[in-house]
């Protein structure tokens, strides 16, 4: 930061799936979401992506159990 003040983490914040775009559009917009988290931060991409990626698949799997 430019002040010099310490940069806090943010709390997760809550996954938001937009199903009217593709899966793969979903996951990179959540990895896009924990990069800004993380402070812009640049060498966790993948991280960033495999998080994302598990997030989106645990809602969609939570989501099919709850239709049964």
């Amino acid at each position: 930061m430019k002040n010099g003040a310490p940069h806090k983490k943010a709390a997760r914040p809550a996954l938001h799936v937009d199903e009217r775009v593709s899966l793969e559009e979903q996951i990179a917009q959540r990895a896009h979401e924990l990069w800004h988290q993380r402070g812009r931060e640049h060498g966790s991409d993948l991280a960033d992506w495999f998080q994302a990626e598990r997030e989106v698949n645990e809602w969609y799997h939570r989501r099919m159990a709850q239709a049964r």
